[in-house]
């Protein structure tokens, strides 16, 4: 049974994916990649992955600041 954040096995294989990004709290993300006009990838939430939709600016929403909104980190 797949879990209801389980998207295909790859979305838009064509696409780079961007690799030094976390969220503000820290959360690690994985195939965070364009999609769509948006930026699409996977937050680890307590052993679970869960996709999100973040604006092209690694924002969840242009209203406010959340601690799920992207941010890079050295590599």
């Amino acid at each position: 049974m797949m879990d209801e954040d389980d998207g295909p096995a790859l979305c838009c294989p064509d696409e780079e994916r961007i690799h030094a990004v976390v969220t503000r709290e820290g959360e690690r993300t994985f195939d965070v990649h364009r999609h769509k006009g948006l930026l699409r990838g996977y937050v680890i939430q307590r052993e679970r992955k869960r996709l999100v939709h973040w604006l092209r600016n690694g924002r969840l929403t242009c209203a406010t600041e959340t601690p799920h909104d992207q941010k890079r980190i050295a590599q």
